[in-house]
């Protein structure tokens, strides 16, 4: 029997089960506004968003602090880092200091700002571990100074800068994929791409496996893996299929197909119910709680679109559960029942528990085989 479950407002979770360009994406698509804080045993960074651009950065690392970062890669001296030290107070910053000794110019003082941003954006890539939150809503930094650094590019250049192999092992756990190349909705224009990575780009045929990919590329493995990855994360590449088990994959995809479609025969009974009583913004309200489930649930929601008549599109389930190596019907079922949770959650939060008891009891004298054995 289903019982609603409350979620919590804060986007959060691990980076070892969500990908962090996949944390990225979500905020970047959905225009958020907030704080992203990641946390790698003692070390903590923020990214502050504005409408899904990165407009500032922290890091509780000592090398990463402004004036540690320009005396690092000779920016300024020693001597111009210690005296404009001693001048600082609570209202007046190093940036500002410098500038007026001289030894930066206002056009440095921006340029290093958007750096120091890049870098610590950069650096939570090669993480292996670690957890998220995203905290939603405006915050004020006291920073005069921010920059505009769309996610794509965070994504391009920071997935560049991965040596840790371990790092595209858990990307790519069997290379028997088959990607197709795809151009983003919203297609990205400030992305430049090198000449090696074009060639791994057009090795991608929709027929070739990732294996394929890596044995005919000039690049070797580790670099061709890392480039697929790139465009995979900026929107430019789907997974179309696994090459190998085809006939038993099939099956599965057939059964996992039927699920989905009793499932849909839910949702659409519970989206027509709920816009039957709230009227257009029902559509609104049940797509936030289907956004949440693609950051709680990446490897099932991701890129998944909720239908004019409440149901999820089905082919773009398919495609997702196809890289779960296995587990597929539990995790699948898992998710869709979490989805239907949140459908109930809100009736019951927006209409009150009149309204939905009566929709669990239609349920129940209308689809009694699934109540009885959707868990079995």
């Amino acid at each position: 029997m289903f019982e609603p479950k409350e979620k919590s407002g804060v986007l959060h979770g691990v980076l070892e089960k969500v990908a962090l360009p996949e944390v990225l994406d979500f905020l970047s698509t959905m225009a958020k506004t907030g704080v992203l804080l990641l946390r790698n045993g003692n070390v903590t960074k923020t990214l502050h968003f504005k409408r899904g651009i990165v407009v500032f950065a922290t890091s509780n690392i000592p090398d990463e602090r402004f004036g540690e970062m320009l005396l690092r890669e000779g920016k300024i001296t020693s001597d111009q880092f210690v005296e404009a030290s001693k001048q600082i107070t609570r209202g007046k910053r190093l940036g500002k200091i410098l500038v007026e000794m001289q030894a930066l110019s206002p056009k440095d003082l921006w340029n290093e700002v958007r750096h120091q941003v890049q870098e610590i954006a950069y650096s939570v890539f090669s993480w292996d571990s670690g957890t998220f939150q995203f905290f939603e809503g405006e915050e004020r930094t006291g920073e005069n100074i921010t920059t505009s650094l769309t996610v794509q590019e965070i994504i391009l250049e920071g997935l560049r800068r991965i040596r840790n192999r371990d790092l595209l092992k858990k990307v790519f756990p069997s290379k028997d994929i088959v990607f197709e190349r795809v151009l983003p909705a919203n297609r990205p224009t400030n992305l430049h791409f090198e000449e090696y990575e074009k060639h791994v780009f057009r090795l991608v045929d929709s027929e070739r496996t990732v294996q394929e990919i890596c044995d005919l590329s000039e690049i070797g493995e580790f670099e061709t893996l890392k480039t697929l990855y790139i465009f995979f994360s900026i929107g430019f590449l789907h997974v179309k299929r696994r090459k190998d088990k085809f006939a038993e994959e099939q099956k599965e995809l057939a059964e996992g197909r039927q699920i989905i479609r009793n499932y849909n025969e839910m949702y659409s009974f519970l989206y027509h119910y709920f816009l039957r009583e709230v009227g257009p913004i029902a559509e609104n309200i049940v797509e936030k709680y289907l956004n949440k489930l693609k950051i709680d649930q990446p490897e099932l929601f991701q890129r998944v679109t909720l239908r004019s008549n409440g149901t999820l599109s089905e082919e773009r389930i398919l495609e997702n559960i196809k890289n779960l190596e296995k587990g597929r019907k539990e995790a699948l079922i898992k998710g869709l029942n979490e989805f239907v949770y949140s459908i109930l959650f809100v009736i019951r939060k927006t209409l009150g528990e009149e309204h939905e008891r009566n929709v669990l009891s239609t349920l129940r004298k209308t689809r009694p085989d699934f109540f009885g054995k959707q868990n079995q």
